[in-house]
């Protein structure tokens, strides 16, 4: 299966999608999976629509994630317009006590990915100690790196 996101970073922070399942809460990057016919750039732009209400322009692949039986590809974007937070997505009608959970649209600050669970974890981590997070989307735009994530 083939996933698809981005990384979005303002001056907010960094967009994330908190979840509360099974009692716990953790934030992933926005995304899903890819449909039939679907590019995962097509895919990362429509995800972005869904869950966060912004029509986004990626510019370019920043890293690869292998999460079990799954490929993920996650692409630094810009928001272009929309209103942050009124995603329409199917999934954001979903409560907390549901087998899939609850989504909700929020920003993280840079500095507290890893503390907020953020998902995929190396890519938390990356931004979290980055001395410079924009620079290092760059670094990754140029060679996007490839992680390999074990579940917790």
């Amino acid at each position: 299966m083939i996933r698809a996101g981005i990384i979005l970073l303002t001056d907010d922070g960094v967009a994330a999608i908190e979840r509360v399942r099974s009692g716990r809460r953790y934030h992933t990057l926005p995304g899903g999976g890819v449909e039939p016919g679907e590019t995962s750039a097509e895919a990362a732009v429509r995800e972005s629509h869904e869950e966060l209400g912004l029509i986004v322009k990626l510019h370019g692949l920043a890293a690869v994630v292998n999460f079990r039986l799954t490929t993920q590809h996650y692409y630094v974007a810009t928001a272009l317009s929309g209103t942050f937070g009124t995603g329409t997505g199917a999934e954001l009608t979903s409560p907390p006590t549901s087998d899939s959970g609850s989504y909700r649209a929020v920003w993280l600050p840079p500095t507290d990915l890893t503390h907020q669970s953020l998902r995929p974890t190396p890519i938390a981590t990356a931004l979290q100690h980055a001395a410079s997070p924009h620079h290092l989307l760059e670094t990754w735009l140029a060679e996007p790196p490839t992680f390999d994530e074990e579940p917790t």
